[in-house]
Formats: structure tokens, C-alpha cells, sequence
């Protein structure tokens, strides 16, 4: 079963990267037999790249490419040694100019990256304590791993939230040596800056309070001498380490960290991992690097610097006038339009290329998959008039893209939450493929839906029948507790004949965000949610409900508009979400040919293949006694069915009596509570006495009850089943733990399931999710189910992997 965590995110960014490849806009080549300007070939075709992070466009500077050659001729194309050995000279030529610069220790390696794996290990010492931003750079996020595996405390804030950070501050201080608050300088999807003003101050008001910032992004475009953003708005702190590049503005190699004492540089050159076991910067890049540190020191450096500026201020200006939307304004050379979906994004990215302009996407997972963008940079080796025919063809090709594919600037400053812009674009949207012959219609209540016309989708394909749901809108409204208020609603989208093309049951809950998380994390938060029994829950959308299984969204295929009628449902969802701050859309549960016709349409519509725990059936019940069911299992399955079940039948005695007593009724909930309470395998909360209440009055409920002779007086094993059109659906189990191990009273109540559902004349029985092994003992094949999710925040998934 795939599970929401690291291999989760790898096969989802796997997908939509090999997508962008398919489509021919990521991981191409450049086809240029020289390079010396901003003009790029790929594929024979010519565009003007703003895709690149040299903002000062120093790659082409005389003095670097002197100081590669020169470097060259001198010392070859490389020097293979470990630092902790020996270091060609070049590299205390660089370091001693950075050092000049900085006016602090600077120790360069190979890569900002490497830096950071470098330092970090090293700098912070056990009782130390991490707190990280939400969208600091993936590197120190990557290093943070290796911290938390040195028994490092590590925390997580919102993006730039000052108030959280002295929140944490002041409840970690007492037990913790230092508190350290990890940063980016310039972040580099948005462009957006840390509140460096205000870390400064807490830097000052508390004295274990300590920074470590990475600035890649804002080195060399400002600053003094180019020394980058963090240090043009505060002073080098001695609380602070900074880390920087030495690729994008600098035009060279490597990273460099500048640390506030000779000190720390000492233990950090001396004990950095990579510093010992990984290669050196080679002498042509360190040749380039020595004259770029020069450069940046010399008169001519702020006439490069100026030159940049008015590009960045003409952008800002021009973006304004012609009413293109920006995140947040910025005053760096790195600019973001939001957009919204990965598909929308590729779309306007396909259409400026068309008109000869090469730019990036900033998107899932750097951006949570609604909330992508264009991301284009500009630097100097970029004229005034590119930028401005570059823009103006970006308003066109932006609001064309945008009503191609269904959306427009309204909806986009809905989602991004921003003022209106292009209101009157004059762009007439034309066709963009919508059927005007569905009509949709939503429902607050299953009883506005004819039961007859709803149980013909679904009754035979789950608990989403007519009379289930309405019992559990009762149920689940009016509750004092939020957790069992869920707001079930349906949709049904019919063609011009009035035949239904899609159908669907869907509820708003509060769902814990590590229903389908790592069984470890997962344990982790329990624990936790001791103390705060909502912690990290959130208010999810989810087709069926919280209780329900089985076919919760009927599809007809066979109809033309079937993916029109898809969308449309997906986009009712996501409206619903941005109005009530649903963290995540879940579509479910789907087999695998019907996962095979959706997964390419729903990841266009932001959605994301997920496999589910395997559902549990018996579908042949043609057998007539246990030797017929024995027949029909495997060697392994027999011996184990005969063994560890069918040797300790004799131990229990089974009743399939309706509990009357309010005694009866309450142990069955014990024993329930008792499952729920040791279960990790899918978090939910657990559910209300009330719900129990109707199931004992509901005649579709069946009850089986496991004693053991002259065991207790109470049932030690309670299965809760319902049958729905002659299938027998088990599902709640509760267990006496005690008797678990020893008597085999979880296998022997599977069993009993079975057996009972054969004596009611069933003719299939579904025994849920979870326990395989133990199901296959009994005759369940494991059938495999699937759904799409759609995570509008990262928040939750951050702090989780953080858990591990």
C-alpha cells in the first residue's frame, strides 16, 4: 500500500516531471554552437532565455574568462585532492578575497549545498534545537534530516510568521542550549524576502536565539560590494552564519559560508564531512571565481549593480501598468506570476515559446499544486526591449492560456487571494471545450435524490446507499464535538436527455492528516494528540464519507462528456475547499481500470494518483460447507485455516443475537474503542456512541458475538456487519485483547463472518481493508483500490516528515 510520505511525493513529482518531459518543456538541451547572450537555441528553435539565474550576467566578463584561462594554462583542468590534505592555492586566494568582502571568516566548498551539509552537523551541538521556515531552500531542509537523526530537535514555522517564531522561541528556550532559526534570504519560488528587520530584533532580545541563513538567491545583485541581500538590510550578526553562492550573480562556483568567528570556521574547515570526503572546486572555476570576488571589490562593480536595478524597476513598472498579477512585489531580479495548476502553467510556458520567450514554472511540490506560476528572472544580459516585448506578450498569451484551460485572472485572484487585475483583458475566451449540454445540480440532502434512481449506482458497489446515507446526515449534525459534524452533500451531472453521467457522494469533515501516513509517524502523533487531540487534523474534502466505503463518484464512460463531467465535479469541490479552508480534496475509491482511464485527466486537473489499502472480498460463495471453502484456498492458506481456526472453533460459542440491554450495546462499543484505540494503519477518529445506536436499531445490521466456554460472561470478539443487496459487508470489528493471542479470537471472528454471510444466502462477502493476511486465511482475495488527492498546503506533510 502506498502511503502518503516520501515515495508518495517521489512517484507523484516522478509523474508530472515526466509529463513536462513528454510534453517537450522540461530537461531539454540547448543546441547553441556559442553562447554570449541572452538568446538560447533548442531544438533549431531561437528564444531569449529568462530562465537564468545569473542576474548579473558576469559569464560573459572579460576578467572572468581571462581568470578560467589563465587559471587553465596554469594548473590544468583539475586538482583531485580532499581539502583536509591539501588545497591548490587558488582556493586561499578566493577564500582571502571573500574574507575581504564579508569582513568575516569565509570557507568556500564545492557547492552552497555541500556547504550546508558541511556546517550544519557540525554547528549544532546536542541540546541545540532547529526551527525551520516553511519554504526554506530544499538543501537545508535536506541537511535537516541528518540533524534529526542526530537526535536534534527539529520544529517548523509558517512562511516568514515573526509571531510563531517567538512563540516557539519563548516555549523552547528553557530546555534548549541555542535555538536555531533557519532561512532563505530571497526565496526562490516567490521572490519574496525574509522579515529580516524583525529576526534581527529577536537575534537581540533573546540570547539563545541564533540565525542561519541561506542567501543564494541574494548574493552579488545588492549589497555592498555585492554581498548580498541579508547583509545590505542587517549587520553580520555574531548569532549569525550565512551561507551564499557562488554560482547565479557570482557567475563561478561553489558555495561559501561566512561565520561570525574564527572559531567556528576553524572546527567547520576541520570537521565538515565535506570538507574531507568530497572533491574541490577545480582550478578554472576557482580562476573565475578569484576575478568575479575582484570584480564585486572594484569601481565598476556598482554600474553593474545600477544596470540590474533599473531592469528589476522597469519590470515592476511594466508589470504594473499592463495589470499582470504578481504575488508580491519584489525588488529582486527573481519575479513570480501566479497561475494556479501544473497543466495552466505548461499551457502559457508552451505559448510563450511559441512567440520565441523561454520561461520556468515554479510548481508542485516547491508550491502547493493549486498555487504554481511563472517564474522568470532577469539579469543583465537581458535589454530593456526584450523585457518589455517579453511582457507585453505575456499579458496576451497569459489570459489566452488562462481561458484555454478554463480559468481566468477573476478566478486566479480569487485563489492567490488578490486585488482584481485585468479585469477588462478584451480577450475573448472562444471555445475552450466545454459541453454546454451538462447540467449540474447539488444536493444538501440525499432525500432531494430519487432512492431507486441513487441505489442503481451504488448499492451494489458499497455502504453509499440511499438509506445508509440518510441516516448518517442524522448522525452527523448538531454534534457538540467537530469531529462528528460532517457536512454530506451529492452531485449529479445529467447530459441534455437527462441521463447521469456522474454521480457523487461527498462530505466535509475534520479528518486527521495522517489518515493514510507511515504506520511509525503515525504512532509518533498519537502520542501526541494525548495532550491535543487535534493536532494535526485538518478539514478535508472526501467523496463518500468518513464511514462509508465503496463507490462513492459512478462515472458513465460511455459517455462523450464523461471527462467534462469530471471536471466540473473536481472544480465544485475546489470551490467549496477555498470558501471553507479545506486542506485537501480525496476522490475514491476507484479500481484499477478505472484508475488507468482518470490518473492522466485528474493529474491535468491537480488531482494525484494514491493507492489505498487493497479491499478485502469474497466474491465466490458457491461453496457448501467448510471443505468446499477449504478447496478453494491455496496449500499455505488451508494449513492455516485448519490450524490456527478451525482446531480452536470448539473453544467459542457464536451468537448472532441484536444487543437490547444498555450493558450489551456499551460493551460492543468497548470493544470497538478498544480496536480503534490500538489501530495506526488509517488514523481516524474514533467513531460516536450515537452512530452504534442506529446500527442496533437498523435491520440491515447483522451482529456477530464470539464467547469463549467457560470464559467470561461477556463476548471477548464482536463483528458489526450490514448487508446491502445480498452482499455482506463486514464493518467494525471489536476485540478483547487479552484473548487475542492465546484463543485466536480476531482470525476466529473472520471466520465466523464468513461462515455467517454463507448461512444468510450472501453471495459475496467484503471484509474491508487492512490485516491481508489474515483475510486470505478465510478466502478474501486483496483487490486493489485507488484515489487522487489534491494537497492545497504543505503544512501538514512538512511537520509529519519532520516525525520520522
Amino acid at each position: 500500500m502506498l502511503r502518503i510520505d516520501a515515495i508518495f511525493m517521489l512517484n507523484s513529482l516522478d509523474k508530472i516531471i515526466q509529463d513536462g518531459v513528454d510534453r517537450g518543456l522540461l530537461q531539454k538541451f540547448t543546441s547553441n554552437e556559442q553562447l554570449d547572450s541572452a538568446d538560447i537555441c533548442i531544438d533549431d528553435s531561437k528564444y531569449v532565455n529568462f530562465g537564468s539565474c545569473s542576474y548579473l550576467g558576469l559569464e560573459y566578463h572579460s576578467a572572468l574568462k581571462e581568470g578560467v584561462k589563465s587559471a587553465v594554462d596554469r594548473f590544468g583542468t583539475q586538482f583531485s585532492t580532499s581539502r583536509t590534505y591539501l588545497s591548490i592555492g587558488l582556493y586561499d586566494q578566493l577564500e582571502t578575497e571573500l574574507g575581504k568582502m564579508f569582513e568575516k571568516p569565509a570557507l568556500v566548498s564545492a557547492s552552497t549545498t555541500l556547504g550546508h551539509l558541511a556546517a550544519l552537523p557540525v554547528i549544532i551541538e546536542e541540546g541545540d534545537v532547529v526551527i525551520l521556515d516553511f519554504q526554506v531552500h530544499s538543501s537545508i531542509q535536506m541537511t535537516a534530516q541528518i540533524l534529526k537523526a542526530n537526535k536534534i530537535s527539529i520544529h517548523l514555522i509558517p512562511h516568514n510568521d515573526m509571531d510563531s517564531l517567538e512563540l516557539k522561541i519563548k516555549a523552547l528556550s528553557e530546555k534548549a542550549n541555542r535555538i536555531w532559526y533557519m532561512a532563505d534570504g530571497v526565496y526562490s519560488m516567490y521572490g519574496d524576502f525574509a522579515p529580516l528587520d524583525r529576526v534581527e530584533k529577536l537575534l537581540n532580545k533573546y540570547k539563545k536565539f541564533h540565525l542561519y541563513i541561506d542567501d543564494a538567491h541574494g548574493m552579488g545583485w545588492t549589497g555592498k560590494n555585492g554581498i548580498g541581500y541579508v547583509r545590505s538590510q542587517i549587520k553580520h550578526h555574531d548569532k549569525m552564519v550565512l551561507v551564499t553562492s557562488l554560482n547565479k550573480s557570482f557567475a563561478a562556483s561553489g558555495g561559501v559560508m561566512i561565520f561570525p568567528n574564527e572559531e567556528m570556521f576553524r572546527k567547520v574547515k576541520n570537521c565538515g564531512s565535506t570538507m574531507i570526503f568530497s572533491g574541490p572546486i577545480q582550478p578554472p572555476m576557482l580562476g573565475a571565481g578569484i576575478e568575479s570576488a575582484k570584480l564585486h571589490q572594484s569601481q565598476e562593480f556598482t554600474s553593474v549593480q545600477h544596470e540590474l536595478r533599473k531592469k528589476i524597476e522597469y519590470t515592476n513598472q511594466r508589470i504594473s501598468e499592463l495589470e499582470l498579477p504578481q504575488y508580491q512585489m519584489t525588488e529582486s531580479p527573481l519575479f513570480f506570476i501566479p497561475v494556479g495548476l501544473p497543466q495552466i502553467i505548461r499551457t502559457i510556458i508552451k505559448r510563450m515559446k511559441k512567440q520565441g520567450f523561454f520561461l520556468n514554472s515554479a510548481s508542485y511540490p516547491a508550491t502547493p499544486i493549486k498555487k504554481g506560476g511563472l517564474r522568470f528572472m532577469i539579469n543583465n544580459n537581458l535589454s530593456i526591449q526584450q523585457i518589455e516585448s517579453m511582457l507585453v506578450t505575456l499579458k496576451k498569451e497569459y489570459v489566452l492560456g488562462l481561458l484555454s484551460e478554463g480559468s481566468s485572472p477573476e478566478y486566479v485572484a480569487k485563489l492567490f487571494k488578490l486585488d482584481p487585475f485585468l479585469v477588462n483583458h478584451g480577450v475573448s475566451a472562444g471555445e475552450n471545450g466545454t459541453s454546454m449540454n451538462l447540467h449540474a445540480t447539488s444536493y444538501s440532502t440525499i432525500s432531494e435524490i430519487d432512492s431507486k434512481e441513487w441505489n442503481l449506482l451504488f448499492s451494489k458497489f458499497g455502504s453509499n446507499e440511499h438509506q445508509n446515507l440518510k441516516e448518517l446526515e442524522l448522525v452527523f449534525k448538531g454534534n457538540s464535538s467537530r469531529e462528528y459534524n460532517w457536512d454530506i452533500n451529492y452531485h449529479v451531472i445529467r447530459d441534455a436527455d437527462g441521463h447521469i453521467i456522474l454521480a457523487s457522494v461527498y462530505s466535509l469533515a475534520l479528518m486527521m492528516d495522517d489518515l493514510l501516513a507511515d504506520k511509525n509517524i503515525s504512532e509518533k502523533i498519537k502520542e501526541l494528540r494525548k495532550d491535543n487531540r487535534f493536532y494535526l487534523t485538518s478539514k478535508t474534502i472526501m467523496t463518500g464519507t468518513p464511514f462509508t466505503k465503496g463507490r462513492s463518484v459512478y462515472i458513465d464512460y460511455t459517455n462523450d462528456d464523461w471527462k467534462e463531467a469530471v471536471k466540473m465535479h473536481v472544480e465544485l469541490l475546489q470551490d467549496i475547499a477555498e470558501d471553507k479552508e479545506v486542506t485537501k480534496i480525496i476522490l475514491r475509491e476507484f479500481c484499477s481500470s478505472q484508475k488507468k482511464r482518470l490518473e492522466s485527466h485528474l493529474m491535468e486537473l491537480g488531482l494525484l494518483e494514491l493507492e489505498l489499502p487493497s479491499n478485502c472480498v469474497i466474491d465466490d460463495m458457491s461453496w457448501k460447507d467448510t471443505d468446499g471453502l477449504l478447496s478453494r484456498l491455496s496449500q499455505k492458506y488451508r494449513y492455516s485455516l485448519r490450524k490456527e481456526i478451525l482446531n480452536k472453533e470448539e473453544q467459542f460459542e457464536v451468537s448472532f443475537e441484536r444487543p437490547v440491554l444498555e450493558s450489551d450495546r456499551q460493551h460492543t462499543f468497548e470493544l470497538y474503542k478498544t480496536v480503534h484505540n490500538r489501530s495506526t494503519e488509517i488514523s481516524v477518529f474514533e467513531l460516536p456512541y450515537s452512530l452504534f445506536l442506529k446500527m442496533y436499531e437498523d435491520p440491515s445490521y447483522d451482529f456477530i458475538h464470539l464467547y469463549i466456554k467457560d470464559g467470561p460472561e461477556h463476548p471477548v470478539a464482536v463483528m458489526l456487519s450490514q448487508v446491502i443487496e445480498n452482499v455482506y459487508n463486514a464493518q467494525l470489528v471489536g476485540l478483547d485483547y487479552d484473548y487475542v493471542r492465546e484463543n485466536g479470537t480476531y482470525k476466529q471472528i473472520l471466520y465466523q463472518t464468513v461462515k455467517r454471510a454463507k448461512q444468510l444466502g450472501c453471495s459475496k462477502v467484503d471484509l474491508a481493508y487492512t490485516a491481508e493476511m489474515e483475510k486470505k486465511k478465510v478466502g478474501a482475495v486483496p483487490e486493489s483500490t485507488f484515489g487522487f488527492i489534491m494537497a492545497l498546503e504543505h503544512d501538514s506533510y512538512a511537520e509529519m516528515q519532520l516525525l520520522k
